[in-house]
């Protein structure tokens, strides 16, 4: 009897071997190599310490602007109340030229809180497109202790007090000068001096903020 051939066996055998090799893919997110991850941490890292300078330099502008506005809500406030008191002896205008100045400005700077609270929203969009970057992991510590679902939610609150505010801002730069009655008059300008939304939480925010990124690992 004719011995079979043993040769297309091992043909076939040879084929199966090698549609069985394993393909790696190297844009698997798995099979990143340490160099690629460390780089994206890098980035994010970068583009992070970016944004929280922006926002602390914000709140410092803020702050000024703040300050500034309230000496001129006290000015127009004392040339208000003057006119007034002489418009009811004399019958003299409530809107003197000197009370046009200081409006001017109050409105510049109520703008500035109105480019901050546009400026917050931005940060805020940023920050959420660090979030879908390759290697920044919601787990991952960039600082001390914060994450970056930390340091979203810290902008998205911030922005929204910032917004708030600045509408009232607004409102004050608007109708200050408009008072008749010097109750209106001081109540526009303790509206201006003492906010409700960029507040004393708003301010301990931004220490724990400094403290975060000033002391890192």
């Amino acid at each position: 009897m004719t011995k079979a051939n043993k040769t297309p066996q091992k043909n076939i055998e040879a084929h199966i071997n090698a549609s069985l090799t394993p393909v790696r893919y190297l844009d698997s997110p798995c099979l990143q190599s340490p160099t690629s991850h460390d780089a994206n941490l890098a980035t994010c890292k970068s583009r992070l310490e970016t944004i929280v300078k922006q926002l602390q330099d914000n709140y410092a502008k803020w702050q000024l602007a703040q300050q500034r506005g309230t000496a001129i809500c006290y000015s127009i406030e004392a040339k208000k109340t003057k006119c007034l008191e002489k418009s009811q002896d004399e019958g003299s205008s409530s809107y003197p030229e000197d009370l046009l100045l200081p409006c001017n400005k109050l409105a510049i700077i109520a703008s500035i809180f109105g480019d901050i609270a546009n400026n917050a929203k931005e940060i805020l969009r940023q920050l959420r497109a660090i979030c879908k970057l390759p290697g920044a992991a919601a787990d991952v510590v960039f600082y001390r202790t914060w994450k970056l679902p930390q340091f979203v939610a810290f902008t998205k609150e911030l922005s929204e007090r910032y917004e708030q505010e600045a509408l009232v801002k607004k409102e004050v730069a608007e109708n200050i000068a408009h008072a008749t009655e010097r109750s209106k008059l001081i109540a526009y300008t303790t509206l201006w001096e003492f906010p409700e939304n960029v507040d004393s939480y708003v301010h301990l925010g931004f220490l724990i903020l400094a403290q975060e990124v000033n002391l890192k690992q």
